[in-house]
């Protein structure tokens, strides 16, 4: 899709964002006006651009998580380098930010011995919850959301982190993110305090709030009860 264009959707064309409840093992829910504090942040900060390359990597999936891929094509610090990082993704300057979490690997090499520059793994957290709360979008919207190939702007808010490297198991990866989340919210009491919904969260950019329930993805439990976690049948590390 051509740079700084994004899907026009209207009314019932607009993507709809389900309720749900977080998983046991990726208890991950912010209040909105957590949200809408990391988005006013945003409105400050630098934008880079970004092409999605692809969403959850087999060990995100195994814990229950779902993200977004991407590559940066010049990336500025902290972008630049490695670590956790709070952050922001639009598809188009003008549209208004969704707060997210992130890794950024940098140096650290993949399973093939290269270096990962310009690369990172986020999580939008924009879904309502039942108890009026956000977790992070679900794969399937956001495959409709911003489809492989799309450019989107995403902009830093602070570096949480170091980036930590894959062991092999699902538990260092859950507490990673669910750390990450944590201390994105602290960052967020740092803002301009900001009233509002999910909502106000959703409005303008493509998505809308849906009040029907489902089921939260499938985690750790779920996938080894299964027999199909990605590290049980043999599925490699991205």
């Amino acid at each position: 899709m051509p740079p700084g264009t994004a899907p026009q959707v209207h009314g019932a064309d607009m993507i709809a964002v389900t309720t749900t409840s977080p998983s046991f093992q990726m208890p991950l829910e912010w209040h909105p006006a957590t949200a809408l504090r990391l988005r006013r942040m945003a409105e400050d900060g630098l934008g880079q651009r970004a092409t999605i390359t692809g969403y959850s990597t087999p060990s995100t999936a195994d814990v229950g998580g779902a993200s977004l891929r991407l590559r940066i094509s010049d990336p500025k610090p902290p972008l630049a380098g490695q670590g956790s990082l709070a952050l922001a993704v639009r598809r188009v300057q003008g549209e208004p930010w969704l707060p997210a979490i992130g890794g950024v690997p940098g140096h650290h090499k993949d399973r093939n011995g290269d270096a990962r520059h310009g690369l990172m793994e986020i999580m939008v957290i924009a879904r309502p919850t039942v108890r009026g709360k956000v977790t992070f979008l679900p794969k399937d919207v956001l495959q409709q959301w911003a489809p492989v190939g799309q450019e989107v702007e995403v902009t830093a808010l602070s570096r949480l982190g170091d980036f930590h490297i894959d062991d092999g198991s699902g538990p260092w990866l859950r507490d990673r993110i669910l750390i990450t989340a944590s201390e994105a919210e602290d960052l967020a009491m740092t803002a301009e305090a900001v009233d509002g919904d999910i909502q106000q969260l959703l409005s303008g950019t493509g998505l809308r709030p849906d009040p029907r329930v489902e089921p939260p993805p499938s985690d750790e439990w779920d996938l080894a009860r299964a027999g199909t976690l990605h590290r049980d049948v043999g599925t490699s590390k991205l």
